[in-house]
């Protein structure tokens, strides 16, 4: 007997986005409360962990934050190669108005320090580490990890150098029209809201300068 993928529950199924969010959040409880749930969480063993937290759950902030009275969203994820992860049908008085387009597609993108898998691996086996910059791979196979420290924004610097590399690289896919980009952003560390508006800032400012007929959304 096998177990029924949970994924196939979105799997091109157009779903109200509130429905849609409902179900998501279901699986995500269901997998935390499981045998093992933190650690699937944690080290995303197979597409379901993989798609939930990369794909599924960036798509409801997003849906959470848009829906409104006078717009109101369905959803299709696709489980698939396609140019997008899931398409968007709207309806209500701000789209009857051309406010928004009553057809359009998402894409999500995971932006994270490259040693973040790293980190996560630390977590699991031992507990916790430093930050990212301090965190390596030895021959011997076990990881390291020493402090590093920074001076003033530093580290909002570097990590919108990263940000930024992966928004270039999609924004020249070639997606359907009105595809909204959603960047889901690990952080390389804790920040305050000053700290998040000022990596806000620089991204901004860089997209501005660059000409795009699509948008972009960042979710941390």
């Amino acid at each position: 007997m096998t177990t029924a993928d949970p994924l196939q529950q979105f799997d091109g199924n157009l779903l109200d986005g509130l429905e849609f969010c409902s179900k998501v959040y279901a699986l995500f409880e269901a997998i935390r409360g499981s045998d093992n749930g933190p650690t699937r969480l944690r080290m995303r063993p197979s597409q379901v962990e993989k798609r939930l937290l990369e794909e599924l759950l960036p798509i409801c902030r997003y849906i959470q934050v848009s829906y409104r009275p006078g717009r109101y969203i369905s959803v299709r994820w696709i489980n698939g190669n396609q140019p997008y992860d899931a398409e968007l049908v709207q309806r209500g008085a701000y789209v009857s108005e051309n406010y928004y387009p009553a057809a359009s597609h998402i894409e999500v993108t995971c932006v994270m320090h490259p040693n973040e898998y790293l980190s996560r691996e630390l977590l699991e086996t031992k507990g916790g580490g430093f930050g990212l910059e301090g965190i390596r791979r030895l021959k011997s196979g076990e990881i390291e990890s020493v402090p590093v420290s920074y001076k003033n924004m530093e580290f909002v610097d570097a990590y919108s150098k990263i940000l930024l590399e992966r928004i270039s690289k999609k924004a020249e896919m070639p997606y359907p029209e009105n595809t909204t980009l959603i960047v889901q952003c690990t952080l390389n560390m804790p920040y305050t809201p000053y700290e998040w508006e000022a990596l806000m800032a620089i991204i901004q400012k860089s997209c501005c300068n660059k000409p795009s007929a699509r948008s972009i959304s960042t979710t941390r």
